[in-house]
């Protein structure tokens, strides 16, 4: 039941994210991931302030002084000494293509600046599917990252410091004043948290005169969201 009660909640937040498609800009990308040197969180797990384990996804949620997300990378042992930067990026709505996200700064019900905060575990200490706010895992030595003027359209450069000697690096993403909730994704315009290995050639603009006219939105287990021409549809799937 209690499964049931965690997978209903994640449908209802995924039909509150506007879905009107909008002409695509990619080319004004507030970051390009390099490819090849950068690593995409290989676990996903959103908390509260609560026992509950609501388990890995595909999404950030993050609610003042409540929810929360831990972001569990893999670091190869073929990285070791070398260099990482944490980026967080959250491009405009016009600038994605196969992602969306909601976003309201500082206690308000706009898109204007708010705080976010990210803070570093211990390494080789990451979330499970387990992990429930009062389980998370012990926190790194450095002092909590705070960014008190996020706003959609930009990137920002979190964090650079040793990779380790490889294993597993994790983040936590939490809010006092804000709430995000959005579908972590890589395609052309990036948007959540990602490490990448610093020395990295940087990327050129994309060009789209040749993408296809089908785009996948988003995928879960109960569904999965394209846009085909124009058009918004949605499958029902599997549950997990």
């Amino acid at each position: 039941m209690k499964k049931f009660s965690v997978f209903s909640a994640a449908i209802v937040g995924i039909n509150a994210i506007p879905t009107t498609l909008k002409a695509r800009d990619t080319s004004a990308c507030p970051y390009y991931l390099p490819e090849g040197s950068y690593e995409f969180p290989h676990l996903i797990v959103p908390i509260n302030n609560s026992d509950i384990a609501i388990g890995h996804s595909y999404f950030a949620d993050v609610s003042p002084g409540d929810c929360a997300t831990i972001f569990n990378f893999d670091i190869p042992t073929s990285r070791a000494d070398q260099q990482c930067s944490v980026y967080f990026t959250l491009p405009r709505h016009d600038q994605l293509v196969t992602s969306d996200f909601k976003w309201n700064g500082n206690n308000t019900s706009t898109e204007g600046p708010g705080t976010l905060d990210f803070i570093q575990y211990a390494y080789n200490t990451g979330a499970t599917d387990a992990t429930t706010g009062n389980t998370q895992p012990p926190f790194g030595p450095d002092v909590p990252i705070t960014y008190s003027t996020i706003q959609p359209g930009n990137a920002y450069k979190v964090w650079t410091g040793s990779c380790g000697t490889g294993g597993v690096m994790s983040w936590k993403l939490s809010s006092p004043d804000s709430y995000l909730y959005y579908f972590q994704d890589w395609n052309l315009c990036a948007i959540g948290l990602w490490v990448v290995y610093e020395g990295a050639a940087p990327v050129q603009a994309p060009s789209c005169g040749s993408c296809p006219s089908t785009k996948k939105f988003a995928s879960h287990a109960a569904w999965v969201e394209t846009y085909t021409d124009g058009a918004l549809t949605r499958e029902a799937g599997t549950q997990a």
